[in-house]
C-alpha cells in the first residue's frame, strides 16, 4: 500500500513529463519523418556546377556582368511575360547604384547572387583575399535584397583551390556554364546568340547571358529565346528555383531561395 500511494504521488509529481515521453512514444514516426526531412534539407550545393542534375524539362537562366541601367526594365518585363525567373549575379561594388533594380528584381521573385565585389580574377589571389572579397559582395547583396547570395559566377570564369575553399567558406556553389550555354560578351548576333542557346539547350542546362553594357544582341535574343523554350516545353526558372525543383527536401533552410 505504500508503495502504490508513493507511485501515485509520483505520478502527480511528474505527469507534464511523462505525458510528454508517451506523445513521444505516440508520434515517434512522425518525429523520425521530420529529422529525416530537416537533414535532407539541410542540403545545399557545393562546388563547381556547370548543369543542375534534373530529368525534368526545366533549365535555369542567369544574367552577368551587369545589369546595363537602360536594359533592366525590359529584362524584367520580358521575364514577367514568358512567367520566366532568373539569376542576376551583381558585383558588389555595383550594387548600391543599382539598388533600384536589385529591389525589383528580387520583389519580382529572382534571385541576386554573387560576382565579386570587384569584378576581380579569383584565380591570381590568396584565399584571404577571395574570402573578403566574396563576403564584401555577399553583404553589399543582402543589405538590399534581403537575401544572402547561394550562388558565385567568377569573373573571367577563373577560379583556383583557394577561390573554391573561400567560396564553400561562405556556402556558396560556383557556377560555370558549359560553353555552349553561356554567351561571350560583345557577341555578334541575336540570331547567333539563339541559334547557339537552342543548339544545345537541354534539362538542367544553365542559360548565362551578359547584360551588360555592350551586349545588347544578347538582351534582344533574350525574348524569342524564352519563347522557343516555352514552345519546347521548358519551364524557366532561377539557377537556386531550379535547385529546389531538382531537390524538392531542401527544406527551411532554403525557404527564402528565389
Amino acid at each position: 500500500m505504500f508503495f502504490h500511494v508513493i507511485s501515485l504521488r509520483g505520478v502527480r509529481r511528474h505527469w507534464a513529463r511523462l505525458l510528454a515521453i508517451a506523445a513521444a512514444l505516440a508520434y515517434s514516426p512522425w518525429l523520425w519523418g521530420m529529422a529525416a526531412h530537416s537533414a535532407i534539407g539541410a542540403a545545399s550545393p557545393r562546388g563547381v556546377i556547370s548543369r543542375l542534375p534534373t530529368q525534368a524539362r526545366w533549365v535555369a537562366l542567369a544574367f552577368d556582368d551587369g545589369p546595363n541601367p537602360a536594359a533592366a526594365g525590359a529584362i524584367l518585363a520580358d521575364l514577367d511575360r514568358y512567367q520566366a525567373h532568373a539569376s542576376f549575379f551583381v558585383v558588389g561594388l555595383n550594387a548600391e547604384r543599382e539598388r533600384r533594380f536589385i529591389i525589383a528584381a528580387a520583389r519580382a521573385g529572382n534571385a541576386i547572387e554573387n560576382h565579386t565585389d570587384g569584378h576581380i580574377n579569383l584565380s591570381i589571389h590568396t584565399f584571404a583575399q577571395d574570402l573578403a572579397d566574396l563576403k564584401a559582395a555577399n553583404q553589399a547583396i543582402r543589405s538590399i535584397s534581403g537575401a544572402t547570395p547561394h550562388w558565385l559566377s567568377p569573373p573571367y570564369g577563373a577560379i583556383s583551390r583557394a577561390a573554391q575553399r573561400a567560396a564553400g567558406r561562405l556556402n556558396l556553389a560556383i557556377v560555370l556554364p558549359t560553353p555552349g550555354e553561356r554567351v561571350a560578351n560583345g557577341a555578334p548576333s541575336p540570331s547567333a546568340i539563339i541559334r547557339q542557346i537552342m543548339a544545345h539547350v537541354e534539362p538542367g542546362s544553365i542559360i548565362m547571358l551578359p547584360d551588360g553594357p555592350g551586349n545588347e544582341a544578347a538582351l534582344k535574343a533574350l525574348p524569342t529565346i524564352l519563347s522557343l523554350l516555352r514552345v519546347e516545353g521548358y519551364r524557366v526558372g532561377s539557377i537556386s528555383h531550379v535547385w529546389r525543383e531538382t531537390h524538392q527536401n531542401i527544406g527551411r533552410n532554403s525557404t527564402n531561395w528565389r
